[in-house]
């Protein structure tokens, strides 16, 4: 449940982030790329953290560079406008959810507030 809660969160920080970098018409091919990109790199991320010892701080690094270098081939912009709308969206979404934590029983502790 905390990798699924840190995807939405992930997703939902980083969609208008990208958005705010583009004029009205293009905003919408950005978004749908940022939301690709994001549904790509998020398993691999994962995978590296949970089945490796490389430090998560490079990983997160890598990612920047990743996603920077897929919006300036997918979006068509300039290589540092690309790294730029990776590097400030995903430091705001790691640093968000190192803040928001939901433990993942936190779910399963709620009582059915649907009545038969």
């Amino acid at each position: 449940m905390d990798l699924a809660f840190n995807l939405l969160l992930t997703i939902l920080l980083e969609l208008p982030v990208v958005g705010f970098f583009f004029v009205r018409k293009k905003r919408k091919n950005a978004l749908l790329v940022c939301l690709l990109t994001n549904l790509v790199t998020w398993p691999i991320i994962n995978i590296l953290r949970l089945n490796t010892e490389i430090n998560s701080d490079i990983i997160a690094i890598a990612v920047v560079a990743a996603e920077g270098a897929a919006y300036w081939f997918f979006l068509e912009t300039g290589f540092k406008k690309g790294l730029l709308m990776s590097f400030v969206a995903n430091l705001l979404s790691y640093i968000l959810t190192r803040i928001i934590f939901i433990p993942g029983d936190y779910w399963q502790g709620k009582p059915d507030i649907i009545v038969h």
